[in-house]
């Protein structure tokens, strides 16, 4: 018999999700925090995509039927939040030229205070966030060291400590950072 033969250090191990799951404290739902550059998202979660519709007469129906608003990226590019099947669907239907991941880099602007320690900002969710992703969001952000100075449906304005913002771009409900 070889060595090592039966034992489970023979066997591959399956990679590490790459997301991390937050449960923070006194937040109603977890967030998922996602590396800098995503390559796919945690099965439960609605990820970002940027949906391309080239202009054309089926245009409108396209983005009607997808549900987008008038979150635009680039020229023929829209966001909208999708699960995994109906990110699968939106692929596929007549019109649309390529689904692509929203990557946290697109989430920031570049006009953030630098001077400071906790520069105000405000946070946008997506449109369709619910109220206990905008409260965990602001239960992240206290316990980041920061302070919420305003919340509504889906924005946020708080002071964030600098570190934090490009987590904050990484976090599963956050559409734009300025």
């Amino acid at each position: 018999m070889s060595a090592g033969c039966g034992s489970s250090a023979a066997r591959p191990r399956a990679p590490a999700e790459p997301w991390e799951k937050l449960a923070v404290r006194d937040a109603p739902v977890a967030l998922y925090l996602y590396p800098e550059v995503i390559e796919r998202y945690a099965p439960d979660d609605r990820g970002a995509y940027v949906v391309r519709v080239p202009d054309g007469p089926a245009r409108r129906g396209v983005l009607e039927a997808i549900g987008a608003g008038d979150d635009i990226a680039g020229e023929d590019g829209y966001v909208v939040r999708l699960s995994a099947a109906e990110r699968d669907e939106v692929a596929a239907r007549s019109g649309v030229a390529g689904v692509e991941i929203l990557q946290p880099a697109d989430r920031r602007s570049l006009l953030v205070d630098r001077a400071t320690e906790l520069p105000e900002v405000r946070i946008d969710l997506f449109r369709d966030a619910s109220a206990d992703e905008v409260a965990a969001l602001g239960a992240w952000i206290a316990a980041r060291g920061g302070r919420v100075l305003w919340s509504g449906r889906i924005a946020l304005r708080g002071r964030v400590p600098r570190e934090a913002i490009a987590e904050a771009s990484r976090l599963s409900p956050v559409r734009w950072i300025e």
